[in-house]
């Protein structure tokens, strides 16, 4: 018993370090935390690989599209304040779905072609799925 209670914090020692050791020498970890402390600029930086030239490009036309984004919220928050008819909220609805993933059409457009493609696989789905009641989530699940 003595064994392996001293075998068993053996390991779990071994299986902390190692695992500190990987965490302080791998850059993923620090693209995760910004993602789950909603920086997502910073994920999609990191995640897509973009130089200087493409972040800031992407950056600018997301700081653009954010009055457009914040005009549709409050359209379809507006509308459900007032108890709009749901055919009408659904409308503006699409409508929004539809002016994001143009945006996102837009940004993967500016990014490496792969990288693109892959960064609309990850957020398409994610705007067809979209329930309207915040902005769509970036977040890496770890």
């Amino acid at each position: 018993m003595k064994n392996f209670l001293l075998t068993l914090v053996v390991l779990l020692a071994v299986g902390a370090s190692s695992y500190g050791i990987f965490y302080a020498m791998n850059d993923l970890p620090a693209v995760r935390r910004a993602a789950h402390e909603g920086d997502a600029m910073a994920w999609l930086r990191a995640e897509f690989q973009l130089d200087d030239a493409q972040f800031a490009a992407i950056q600018k036309l997301h700081d653009d599209y954010g009055t457009v984004c914040s005009g549709h919220c409050a359209a379809i928050m507006a509308a459900k304040r007032r108890h709009a008819p749901a055919a009408e909220v659904a409308v503006l609805e699409q409508f929004c779905t539809r002016s994001m993933m143009k945006h996102f059409r837009r940004v993967a457009a500016l990014m490496p072609p792969g990288q693109g493609a892959r960064y609309l696989a990850i957020v398409l789905p994610r705007v067809t799925a979209y329930d309207h009641t915040g902005a769509p989530n970036v977040q890496v699940r770890p």
